[in-house]
């Protein structure tokens, strides 16, 4: 497939009402005009599916707790995502999950490429103004990562 023939989808997921939660919201205001269809989710889970039918390839960008130090930037690839559903997201059914029922739900119409862009974020518990600081100066890092995958000048 020729690059002008890819679509790229960038959701964002997050809270944007919980401290570093509120990293998908973020870089999805920052995202703003990116070449690729943006959307924003405020949970991930099965709602993603909708949303991702007919597109080649996928980018989600969430808060995400690997184990790193808070503000790390982990950009994988599909096939080098945790197992675990828990490392992904605490927005119901992780993104493996939802992907792989995507896969068999929709066969023909799911992503070919996904690629995760997270921030390692520690506070999930507490509002808005207690992000992380670590995790708050990642943001542009992230916005600049995604538009480097979307061939956009960072």
């Amino acid at each position: 497939m020729r690059a002008a023939d890819r679509r790229t989808i960038v959701v964002c997921i997050g809270n944007e009402l919980i401290a570093d939660d509120a990293v998908g919201f973020e870089i999805y205001r920052r995202l703003a005009g990116c070449r690729a269809r943006l959307e924003f989710c405020g949970v991930g889970g099965i709602d993603l599916l909708p949303l991702l039918q007919g597109e080649t390839d996928l980018i989600v960008a969430d808060a995400v707790e690997l184990g790193a130090p808070p503000g790390h930037l982990h950009v994988l690839p599909w096939d080098c995502l945790p197992a675990t559903a828990t490392a992904i997201s605490a927005h119901g059914l992780g993104l493996r999950e939802t992907i792989e029922i995507g896969r068999i739900l929709y066969p023909d119409a799911m992503p070919e490429r996904i690629t995760l862009v997270g921030v390692e974020g520690r506070c999930f518990n507490r509002t808005r103004e207690f992000m992380t600081p670590e995790v708050a100066d990642a943001i542009d890092a992230a916005v600049g990562r995604i538009r480097e995958l979307l061939g956009e000048q960072a």
